[in-house]
């Protein structure tokens, strides 16, 4: 969305409301993830390292249960995937996303995905 993953996740620093860090069993980051606010909307996001594919089960059995803690004080979170990533839009779907609507970012096409708590 015409953001570097470093410029990503500074945002996520200055903007979130939460934002934690996955690690591996070794103490490595394996990932960056939040939530926040904008205006009265709440946004969720995830920024993975190529360890998660090291702990694939470890990383599916979480991420589910993590979607529904950062997102259950707003009652919904949203964002956007890029409609190329099959394997976001896979997990997404996982987690418990619902796709709104197709955009246009700087000519890429994205979804826009709704999370609910439940």
């Amino acid at each position: 969305m015409g953001h570097t993953p470093k410029e990503a996740l500074e945002n996520g620093f200055a903007n979130d409301d939460v934002t934690l860090t996955a690690l591996d069993p070794d103490g490595v980051p394996a990932g960056m993830f939040g939530v926040g606010q904008v205006g009265n909307l709440a946004y969720i996001w995830w920024l993975g390292t190529d360890i998660v594919n090291d702990h694939k089960y470890d990383f599916i059995k979480s991420s589910r249960k993590w979607t529904q803690i950062l997102t259950k004080p707003y009652g919904a979170t949203f964002n956007y995937v890029h409609e190329e990533n099959k394997l976001a839009i896979k997990w997404l779907k996982f987690c418990g996303a619902n796709f709104t609507r197709k955009l246009d970012f700087n000519n890429h096409p994205f979804f826009e995905f709704v999370i609910t708590s439940k």
